[in-house]
């Protein structure tokens, strides 16, 4: 369990009633995200409070009442879902940086830069993030990602899309090799070669070109061939 010092209040009026939980900030926006988490790890009391400053607990009627039932799972998930979330000053400043760092990876994992068709480096993002004066908002990376991504292009060309690769691993590869290519993107064909050789076209976001055919340079010793279609 998160320790209470490190968890922030969720809270839901629902009936009338009031009702809170203590959870784990990074829980609450990972939940909204619709990623799988542990609740119960996630909580810091496995309890829904009406009051949780003065460890004040629900009664069983007033959950029945708000929520139809008294499984405390299902209503701990609509709060988490649904629930106002108030993180001190402190935990805010944290989630917000971490949004912000994903939000650079999505942009460097997903766009290039138009004039040369090459990823801009994760500096260049940062630089263009402190340069437009983004503001980053308490909530998913995805969901704030389009936004902007309008103000980043106001300092800096950039370009969305996705690319198609054929890559030919040679035969003494292929076998180790096999499930890597195939988690590296949305594979369109495969096949194997009467050699031995595995050849695949791939589908994968235009930023992360450079990284696989290094990822796959590396692993075949440099043998592995990769042609842009």
């Amino acid at each position: 369990m998160v320790k209470i010092e490190d968890a922030s209040n969720v809270s839901i009026d629902k009936n009338g009633i009031h009702f809170e939980i203590l959870a784990d900030p990074d829980a609450v926006l990972a939940f909204r995200e619709g990623k799988e988490i542990r609740l119960r790890e996630s909580l810091a009391v496995f309890e829904i409070f009406k009051n949780a400053n003065r460890a004040d607990t629900a009664s069983e009627s007033d959950l029945q009442k708000a929520f139809g039932t008294l499984e405390l799972e299902v209503i701990i998930k609509e709060i988490l879902k649904k629930g106002k979330f108030h993180p001190t000053t402190e935990q805010k400043k944290k989630m917000v940086e971490k949004v912000k760092l994903q939000l650079i990876e999505l942009v460097v994992q997903n766009s290039v830069d138009p004039r040369n068709n090459l990823p801009h480096t994760r500096d260049r993002i940062l630089w263009a993030f402190n340069e437009a004066k983004v503001k980053i908002e308490l909530s998913s990376a995805s969901e704030q990602l389009n936004g902007i991504v309008k103000e980043l292009r106001l300092v800096l060309p950039l370009k969305f899309g996705t690319t198609k690769l054929r890559i030919v691993v040679p035969a003494k590869f292929a076998p180790s090799l096999y499930g890597k290519v195939k988690s590296l993107g949305k594979v369109l064909k495969e096949s194997w070669l009467a050699n031995g050789s595995l050849q695949a076209t791939i589908e994968i976001p235009s930023g992360r070109k450079v990284d696989i055919m290094t990822e796959l340079g590396d692993a075949t010793k440099g043998e592995v061939m990769i042609k842009e279609e």
